[in-house]
């Protein structure tokens, strides 16, 4: 059939046309079905309504054909279009044979059987009367279940918008796939455009994609939206109040929780707003026509139609909170009128649900991070499941990792010190740390640290142990969730585990929200430092705190300076682009805290965990391995135990409500026995280049030595007293740069040195494996302020022997974040005389540099230098007041090194002001200024200091200023 005149279909509209017959021996007086064609040229959209009519003589070849435009636009129909196809239809006639009532009654029961809902009751003590009663109900409703993976529900009630902040396009280059799931993706890719969830594109956006493999060895696509994410105007609409939410379910007994089947696909986006979602890989170029994941504002635009959809009846029968929906009631009768109507309002917002992910009419089910039932609202004992499993000490090292986390809460615990008495008494008797800081045991000699307590581990000690582990699953140290509030996340991990302790700001207090730990596969415990971070931060966010942090805004916090790299512009591995893509779904920003200061998730990587073998491994293996762990518990590294700036932090910051006993101090004890310090905080002989590798002892350095392969080698033969043979040289390419220091390197207590002659000095370089050098450099490279390549590379020679040392540098400070962000742009100096002098104190310059401000709310620090000398002091101010930089100048430079000749300055007000012109008239001191600072005068004070370090927001400014000073100041200046 062909159309006989030209039309114009609006979108989503519905006609009815004339199409004209083109057939040989056309049926007359018979009935015939009208289907969409096999073969068509309808536009894109368009969709022929099959019908069944009757073709007469009188119609003149002539039939009526519907079509219904289903596009989001206008179509056109043009003249003589193939619109329809027609087939005859004949006549069957049962023969004169009834059909038995039963045979009947089999057959329909066969045809409901087939399209049946699977409803899960769960563990629902529901009679079986009600459950058929439930599931006859259900069935009723079949438009509301989706009956299929790709049968996405579609509503346009809500569109979902991205605005930008900046218009301007952006284009990246698509990531390859790999050869293997290269027909998976574009199965997939066809899925989803069948389905309507994507369309071909012409978008001057362009996002690449990262494949993700599921357990079933599907596929699954994942758009890398960072870029567009930071051009997106955020979306302030606000997420229900979880404390009104829990109050709603007071006295209910019944509960349903759904799940909306892909809730996401059944929002369609803004037509105006598609092309930006654009995203490209070697199969095409397209854009979502739904909404997509990893897109900032989604779950402000799901929760807004959720809220919508349920109108009067949320917060009274339904609770919603993005994708979390719960029906509660107090009787069966009750529930299953909320339940229907619940479903109806779905139905008629056009969303499905995913059958096998609801449970009905339970009497527990967990919501949000907590268990809702008839009792109340409960904790969830898997956010305390890694404190209360906790393992009994077996030894030192894991007791002091205990107490060390301990530490951490006890402004939490009331009478914390008399309760840890007899833990810390248990750290006596053992070798000194410190010469005279402790005394042998009872019986005049010290115990041996690796060893089992065994008896000495008494009644007293069991009984401190599980009050902690109480103490630390309860209130107050737990608080309550609220969604309002900023999540802060903070996480770590360890040659031994990964750990994350997931915090609020509460009434001026951070309170925990939940902990977790786990150990580490074999695979895992093979990942370099920085991909065992990445881990911890990707198993903290999509797994233990996803009930959490999913739809919020969160700060991580960590000890890796590596990850910000790693989640910005790093190039990764297959795995690691799948951690991305998991957490490209959440919203949060990194925060850096030295390792020290980390000690909540530090310890909780440290506790003692059963290795996670993923591999696979015999029964007996397996048992003989769990075996060995139980009784040689001696494999974890000490944890950290609080600093004194987290005590001083507590002291100054923590007021503690008196409680009603009225002898309750108000600031709690924070006595801890000093030999509860772990060994990684004080050593007596001081290895070298321990100032950046304080965690390692000298026996893991040496074990960390001979388990890298070419140092290995290299002390194979230098024990041998013999050199590599030319076939060794061949096969590791790096033995001949050693073989150049052969003469040079030594063995000091069983670790490998190279001697290096400086001048008439002799120092030893520590030959470093190839897995510390990272975190070598990243630490003599961040803690001392982002200096430059030359500066950071003579403290890391100063210290340390690799090959290639020079280039691997060079490389690593190129990409550092932070340096090149905050390194200065190259200026044309003016033609200017250069100013000289010529002995110190003749020419003193000074300027101030602000910074981020610290917690004590100080952002101005005054910077003092003597010209000659390159001697700088950095003093941080209140404010930049004449009077401040006056009393500064006299108190912290001119009582200590004199009286300058000449005061150099900008023409800033500070420094013009009445107040310095009576200082300098007083000390004899002539002043100089200049209009603007050229780079070689005044700013060579803010030049001598590191201008690119940031400092840490949250910390002490001054101590790491003069760490800064006098780490800078000795350097060769290289002007």
């Amino acid at each position: 059939m062909k159309s006989r005149t030209p039309e114009v279909l609006a979108a989503g509209q519905t006609v009815v046309l004339e199409g004209i017959v083109h057939a040989s021996g056309t049926p007359v007086d018979k009935w015939v079905v009208v289907e969409h064609p096999t073969v068509s040229s309808l536009p894109g959209g368009v969709v022929v309504k099959c019908c069944l009519l009757t073709l007469s003589p009188e119609q003149s070849g002539c039939l009526p054909v519907v079509l219904t435009n289903e596009a989001d636009h206008d179509v056109i129909i043009p003249r003589r279009c193939v619109i329809g196809e027609i087939h005859a239809m004949e006549s069957v006639r049962l023969p004169n044979k009834s059909v038995s009532k039963t045979g009947l009654e089999s057959i329909q029961s066969e045809i409901c059987k087939e399209s049946r809902i699977t409803l899960d009751f769960g563990n629902s003590p529901l009679s079986q009367e009600w459950k058929e009663r439930i599931t006859k109900r259900l069935n009723e409703m079949p438009e509301v279940f989706a009956q299929h993976d790709l049968d996405f529900g579609w509503t346009q009630k809500v569109r979902h918008r991205i605005k930008l902040s900046d218009e301007t396009p952006f284009k990246q280059k698509a990531r390859p796939i790999h050869p293997q799931d290269l027909e998976a993706v574009r199965k997939h890719l066809q899925e989803l455009l069948s389905s309507g969830v994507i369309r071909e594109s012409e978008s001057p956006f362009s996002s690449p994609i990262v494949v993700v493999k599921k357990k079933n060895r599907d596929v699954r696509l994942c758009i890398d939206y960072r870029k567009l994410n930071l051009q997106t105007i955020k979306d302030a609409y606000a997420l229900p109040n979880l404390e009104e939410t829990f109050v709603a379910l007071n006295g209910s007994k019944w509960f349903s929780v759904l799940d909306l089947k892909s809730g996401y696909y059944q929002i369609e986006v803004e037509e105006a707003d598609k092309p930006k979602t654009a995203f490209v890989c070697p199969l095409g170029f397209w854009e979502f026509n739904r909404m997509p994941q990893g897109v900032t504002n989604a779950p402000s635009t799901f929760q807004r139609l959720m809220e919508r959809c349920m109108g009067d009846i949320n917060l009274k029968e339904v609770l919603m909170f993005l994708d979390d929906i719960i029906v509660f009631s107090e009787t069966l009768e009750e529930h299953e009128r909320r339940l229907l109507q619940v479903l109806t309002r779905l139905k008629e917002y056009g969303l499905k649900l995913s059958p096998e992910k609801c449970r009905f009419f339970q009497t527990s089910v967990k919501y949000l991070g907590h268990i809702v039932s008839e009792r109340g609202v409960e904790t969830d004992p898997g956010k305390i499941e890694t404190i209360k499993t906790w393992p009994c000490p077996k030894n030192l090292k894991e007791l002091r990792s205990f107490l060390g986390f301990c530490g951490y809460y006890r402004r939490f615990i009331k009478d914390y010190s008399h309760i840890v008495k007899p833990l810390n008494e248990l750290t006596s008797g053992y070798p000194p740390l410190r010469k005279g800081s402790k005394k042998p045991g009872k019986e005049g000699q010290y115990h041996n640290p690796k060893e089992p307590f065994g008896g000495r581990w008494t009644p007293s000690c069991q009984t401190a142990f599980e009050t902690l582990i109480t103490k630390l699953s309860t209130a107050p140290v737990l608080g309550f969730a609220d969604p309002k509030l900023p999540y802060i996340l903070h996480t770590d991990a360890s040659t031994s585990g990964l750990g994350a302790a997931l915090y609020q700001e509460q009434d001026e207090q951070q309170r925990v929200i939940a902990f977790a730990s786990r150990g580490l596969s074999r695979s895992e415990s093979r990942y370099p430092a920085h991909k065992l971070e990445f881990l911890a931060l990707k198993w903290a966010v999509t797994e233990k705190c996803h009930d959490y942090l999913y739809g919020s805004s969160f700060t991580v916090v960590t000890d890796s300076n590596l990850l910000t790299y790693l989640l910005t512009t790093a190039k990764l591995d297959a795995v690691s682009y799948r951690w991305l893509a998991a957490l490209s779904t959440f919203s949060f920003t990194l925060q850096y805290r030295a390792g020290k200061q980390n000690v909540d998730a530090d310890s909780l990587s440290r506790r003692p965990h059963r290795e996670l073998f993923d591999d696979q491994l015999s029964t007996k293996e397996i048992e003989r391995i769990e075996k060995f762990v139980q009784y040689h518990t001696n494999d974890t590294n000490a944890s950290s135990i609080t600093d004194p700036g987290v005590v001083k932090a507590i002291c100054e910051k923590h007021l503690v409500q008196q409680n009603n006993d009225p002898a309750y101090p108000l600031v709690m004890s924070l006595a801890i026995h000093p030999d509860a310090v772990p060994d990684c905080y004080v050593q007596d002989d001081v290895l070298i280049g321990s100032s950046a590798m304080s965690h390692l002892t000298k026996e893991e350095l040496a074990e960390k030595q001979r388990s890298d392969p070419v140092i290995r080698e290299v002390l194979t033969y230098l024990e041998s007293g013999e050199k590599p043979p030319p076939v060794v040289r061949k096969e590791i390419p790096d033995i001949p740069f050693y073989l150049r220091e052969w003469d040079r390197l030594e063995m000091k207590e069983g670790i490998l040195y190279r001697r290096r002659q400086d001048g008439d000095s002799i120092t030893y370089q520590l030959v470093l494996p190839e897995e510390l050098r990272s975190f070598a450099v990243n630490q003599l490279h961040n803690q001392m302020g982002h200096m430059g390549i030359e500066r950071t590379m003579d403290l890391v020679r100063s210290r340390f022997y690799w090959p290639r040392m020079g280039s691997e540098v060079e490389h690593r400070i190129k990409t550092c974040n932070r340096s090149v962000r905050r390194k200065a742009l190259p200026q044309r100096a003016a033609p200017l005389v250069n100013i000289q002098a010529s002995r110190p104190l003749e020419l003193v310059c000074m300027d101030f540099l602000s910074l981020e401000p610290d917690k004590s709310n100080t952002r101005d620090i005054l910077v003092i230098t003597d010209f000659f000398t390159k001697y700088a002091v950095a003093i941080p101010t209140p404010n930049q007041k004449a009077s401040t930089v006056a009393k500064s100048l006299w108190d912290q430079f001119i009582v200590h090194y004199g009286f300058p000749e000449r005061l150099h300055s900008d023409q800033g007000p500070d420094f013009e002001s009445r107040t310095i012109k009576e200082l300098c008239a007083i000390t004899g001191t002539q002043s100089s200024h200049d209009t603007l600072p050229p780079p070689r005068e005044p700013s060579r004070a803010i030049q001598s200091h590191p201008t690119r370090y940031a400092g840490n927001p949250g910390g002490e400014r001054k101590e790491s200023l003069e760490r800064i000073c006098q780490t800078f100041s000795p350097c060769v200046q290289l002007y």
